[in-house]
């Protein structure tokens, strides 16, 4: 389990959440992305008493909250039944394209309760692959002499295209 949790800076100034979250959004957001329960593949157990005890906020605000984050915004998937948290974008700002992290979200995903919520995390761990396997054919055809080096490839490398 990590210790910490990176937050990008472009969560200030992404449109939705500058325009459309609260402060009080801004902050329960924040906490469902780093609080202590979160792990890999951004599918992870937690109940409304822990929310509410780690947050300060009482069980029918963090209900509110829950439901304006699922409903409103459309960042997270709440199963209360199962006591789990799903977080939307969760891959596309903390997975790599590496092999060794796919497959520690692989493991991790097992063990998710809600069958939706499992699909979702399969479904992305299947499109961070093809991506991968994308980058591996862009890469192969300019190392054989492809004309311009790919985009992606130049916001890595700091190059200019």
């Amino acid at each position: 389990m990590a210790i910490y949790r990176t937050v990008h800076m472009s969560f200030w100034t992404d449109p939705k959440v500058d325009d459309d979250f609260t402060p009080e959004d801004k902050y329960f957001y924040l906490y469902l992305l780093t609080n202590p329960h979160t792990n890999i593949c951004g599918c992870y157990e937690i109940s409304l008493k822990q929310m509410s005890q780690e947050t300060g906020y009482n069980t029918d605000t963090v209900i509110r909250l829950i439901k304006r984050m699922e409903e409103v915004h459309k960042v997270v998937k709440h199963s209360a039944s199962n006591k789990e948290m799903l977080i939307v974008n969760w891959s596309k700002y903390n997975w790599a394209v590496s092999d060794k992290l796919i497959k520690a979200v692989e493991s991790t995903a097992a063990h998710i309760k809600t069958s939706s919520f499992k699909n979702f995390v399969y479904e992305q761990i299947e499109l961070k692959r093809n991506e991968k396997k994308e980058r591996t054919k862009e890469s192969a055809s300019f190392l054989r002499g492809g004309n311009t080096l790919p985009w992606d490839l130049c916001k890595s490398h700091s190059v200019n295209p």
